[in-house]
This record gives C-alpha cells, sequence and structure tokens, in this order.
C-alpha cells in the first residue's frame, strides 16, 4: 500500500474529528510566527552515508477554520540558520543542512477544553533542502503533525508543536515548533 493510500483514511478521519469535535462557533481566521528546531537526516546506505544535522527555521502558518473542529492551513517557512552533518557525534565531510524553504497546504482538526486546544494537521508540503558540500533536493512529500494550543485571552495564543515535512529518498525533514499567534 503506498503512501498516499494510507494517507487518505487519516486525511478523511482528520477532517471527520474536526467536524464533530468541539462546541459550535463562527467562523475563525488565524496567523501563527514561530520558531522552529529542526531535524534532517540523511542516509545512502550504498555510499556509506548516515548522518544528522540540526538546522532552524522561522515559520508562519495562516488557517481558516470555517466551524468547530475543522481548520484548513497554510504554512510558509524560511532558512534561519545550517548545521554541519554528524555522524557517530563528530562532523561528516565537511557538508552542511540548510533547509531554504518549506510551503504546505493542509486539513486539520482541532479540540479545545477551557484555554486549551489540541490539534494535527495533515496535508502536503514541498520542502527545498541544501546539503551544502553533498547536493540539494526540492521535493514534495506528504506532511503531519499535531500540538497543544493555550488560549490564555480571547485572541493571544501560545502553541507548540512536532511536525514531519519530508520522508523519502533517504532524507527526512521533521521538527518542532514554538509559536505566538493571533485569532482575528
Amino acid at each position: 500500500m503506498s503512501t498516499r493510500t494510507r494517507l487518505l483514511p487519516a486525511l478523511v478521519l482528520t477532517a471527520a474529528f474536526g467536524a464533530v469535535a468541539g462546541t459550535a462557533q463562527a467562523q475563525t481566521v488565524y496567523g501563527e510566527l514561530g520558531y522552529a528546531a529542526m531535524s534532517t537526516q540523511l542516509s545512502v546506505p550504498l555510499l556509506g552515508i548516515s548522518a544528522k544535522a540540526s538546522p532552524s527555521m522561522g515559520r508562519a502558518v495562516l488557517g481558516v477554520s470555517p466551524f468547530a473542529g475543522l481548520t484548513f492551513e497554510a504554512l510558509a517557512a524560511g532558512h534561519l540558520s545550517d548545521d554541519p552533518f554528524r555522524s557517530d557525534n563528530s562532523e561528516i565531510l565537511g557538508g552542511r543542512a540548510k533547509i531554504s524553504q518549506i510551503l504546505g497546504v493542509y486539513v486539520g482538526g482541532r479540540f479545545g477544553v477551557g484555554p486549551v486546544e489540541l490539534f494535527g494537521r495533515v496535508g502536503q508540503a514541498r520542502s527545498e533542502l541544501q546539503f551544502k558540500g553533498l547536493g540539494s533536493a526540492e521535493d514534495t512529500d506528504i506532511s503531519y503533525g499535531g500540538g497543544l494550543r493555550l488560549i490564555p485571552g480571547k485572541n493571544l495564543t501560545f502553541s507548540a508543536d512536532y511536525m514531519n515535512y519530508y520522508n523519502k529518498g533517504g532524507a527526512r525533514i521533521e521538527g518542532y515548533t514554538l509559536s505566538i499567534g493571533y485569532r482575528f
């Protein structure tokens, strides 16, 4: 079963959960800005290469929740810093990982209890990654993640989430993001 075939049930379940979860409310438009601590992995068994790096990105999310629990989001992330590849706690081949950008679209669900909200998203992301000294890659893959959002007042939000942006061809991009947001 292909990854895309496995994605359809997850997408349907996420949307269905979002549609029935939570309390009824009017449409919400929101935005978030955050710092993403990323992890990149590169594995080429034929060449005996297996390395990791920890670059960072700035990330923005713009979303709309047309009714209780369902969300549609656009995500854009850009380069803040690159990092040397390491293998067995040593730098490998003098190469560095730089994630130039990630652009994605998602459908998700959210469930809130008081000032705390759990959320998840699944969709597609286009990632542009440079392995300085080893080449570069630009490709689209299934992307998913989830997190926790605190809503201390009517409009201000704070969130933490995990996202898997890319995982194929021996390369993997994932990360944790801390964000501050605003609901309009």
